[in-house]
């Protein structure tokens, strides 16, 4: 009887404490992943949680120093305010192309600031979505687009090792193979990365919209943890670009001290 009693009042206790453990160690989770994990802008999204959850297995910043890259999508007229603004503020200027959405001009001037240093990188052949997509149509997009570029003048050999999907496509088939060939791939998630070495790599987008003061507070948040920021525009929609506003956030980040200079060279 007495065993009875001692069984029953050890069921109970094991009933009252495993609560308690597991709230504890979802706190201790919640708290590492928070305090690991990359800080983040914008609004949430399913992209934004999943890569936010990707990047915190990483954990805090094997740079020695904050980075940071600013990426100008498509390729389209736009290009001469990216290169205006990079001149004034200092930094180089990096572009995701569409192999077969520039035009003659456009080719020319951009395969020319590659060989001065501007980074290039793929960005789809014709900019159409990838999202039921097999992976050998998305190898076979990003060898075209290659192909292409040599065509039209530029050094394939010097593209930068990622791949910035169109329309933010972002599926199981589209990141093997751009693990595979070697890259790392930049998502739609707004999201400032642990390092420079993260596969899915988050973008904050520059807007006319974009809160300056929002975004030195963030900046200064993430310069503090030696973090990766990658700024992105898309100059060649004027409805959602601002040649005075994207100058305004780089010459913040400049000026705070990340180093966009280092930031090609991914495998330090």
């Amino acid at each position: 009887m007495e065993n009875k009693k001692k069984g029953k009042a050890t069921r109970q206790g094991n009933k009252t404490t495993m609560p308690l453990v597991i709230m504890a160690v979802a706190a201790v989770t919640i708290a590492v992943l928070w305090w690991r994990g990359p800080l983040t802008y914008g609004k949430w999204t399913k992209q934004t949680a999943y890569v936010w959850l990707t990047d915190a297995w990483y954990g805090r910043s094997a740079d020695s120093k904050a980075y940071a890259m600013w990426i100008d999508d498509d390729g389209g007229e736009g290009i001469f305010a990216v290169k205006r603004i990079s001149d004034v503020v200092g930094i180089r200027p990096v572009f995701a192309v569409i192999a077969e959405g520039m035009t003659d001009s456009m080719a020319d001037a951009l395969a020319a600031w590659q060989r001065q240093g501007a980074g290039i990188m793929l960005h789809g052949l014709h900019h159409e979505p990838w999202w039921d997509w097999d992976e050998a149509q998305v190898a076979e997009d990003l060898a075209k687009s290659r192909r292409v570029l040599a065509r039209k003048g530029f050094d394939t050999l010097r593209l930068l090792p990622v791949v910035v999907p169109p329309h933010s496509c972002n599926t199981r088939a589209i990141r093997r193979v751009i693990r595979g060939q070697g890259c790392q791939m930049v998502t739609g998630a707004a999201v400032v990365n642990p390092d420079r070495h993260v596969f899915q790599l988050g973008r904050l987008h520059i807007t006319p919209q974009t809160d300056t003061t929002a975004m030195r507070q963030l900046l200064e948040r993430a310069y503090r943890r030696k973090a990766f920021v990658i700024f992105g525009t898309h100059s060649s929609l004027p409805h959602g670009f601002s040649e005075e506003r994207t100058r305004q956030i780089l010459e913040i980040a400049k000026n705070i001290g990340y180093d966009f200079d280092g930031n090609f060279n991914f495998n330090e």
